[in-house]
């Protein structure tokens, strides 16, 4: 799985070969993807070219074989995606704060916009083995967690060999 960052709060995940730009924005340079995934209500579609489908909506979905799942919390959506038996999360750090711990479960992989004070007691419930970290408050977010990672642009990670502790990504 590679995760690049695209602008402040857009990120390009690729899994596998699906390719999913999750928030574009009109900052962000124009891109190719199979799917485009919108945490918040808005999405700046024109700035993603050959795109299937537009993920914006509580529900269920496939996308060149990933399964890709969702759920609102108040006006935000959660999404989890399952690749090779490693689930994946994807949420904002203000949605993941209210989601009711019986919807959390143990996740591989937690990608997280920080876009306020990261919920660390929702993050180490998931008990994740990586946990990349984005968006306005990230520095911030990686040290709450106690972790002085180091930034880069774009992650690579093993859904075979996830690391044995936690490891903490930050991209900017």
């Amino acid at each position: 799985m590679d995760i690049a960052v695209l602008s402040k709060d857009s990120l390009k995940i690729k899994i596998k070969k699906t390719s999913l730009i999750v928030d574009p924005k009109p900052q962000m340079p124009k891109t190719e993807a199979d799917a485009i995934i919108s945490l918040e209500e808005e999405a700046d579609v024109s700035r993603v070219n050959d795109f299937r489908v537009l993920i914006n909506e509580a529900g269920e979905y496939e996308v060149g074989g990933l399964k890709i799942s969702s759920f609102r919390v108040e006006k935000e959506l959660v999404f989890s995606f399952s690749s090779e038996g490693v689930d994946i999360l994807l949420a904002k750090a203000s949605g993941l704060s209210k989601v009711p711990s019986d919807k959390l479960q143990d996740y591989g992989v937690v990608i997280v916009n920080v876009d306020v004070s990261i919920p660390q007691n929702a993050i180490t419930s998931m008990e994740p083995r990586a946990v990349v970290l984005y968006g306005e408050h990230a520095r911030e977010g990686a040290k709450a967690l106690g972790s002085q990672a180091a930034k880069s642009s774009k992650v690579s990670i093993s859904e075979n060999s996830l690391p044995e502790e936690t490891e903490i990504y930050l991209l900017s």
